[in-house]
């Protein structure tokens, strides 16, 4: 497991906040995390860390994300 520098509690504050600035900055409001002013052109910006601290929290949680699993279907007995 890859050493990780964030808390579950830290995660999950940091993933607030951001879904906080994105509901302003949606509506057309700035918004202001530290030094960091924010906008409605920044959208893409605060999605990007939603993702980066979901990927996070996926990794803290042991969840590597979604897994596929190809599968034949038996009809009948037939092969």
């Amino acid at each position: 497991m890859a050493f990780q520098i964030w808390t579950r509690e830290e995660l999950l504050g940091q993933i607030a906040l951001y879904k906080d600035a994105l509901k302003k900055c949606a509506s057309g409001h700035s918004y202001t995390i530290g030094s960091r002013s924010l906008t409605r052109q920044d959208l893409p910006e605060i999605r990007k860390q939603l993702d980066y601290f979901a990927d996070e929290l996926a990794k803290l949680s042991g969840v590597n994300g979604p897994r596929f699993v190809q599968g034949r279907i038996n009809y009948g007995g037939r092969r």
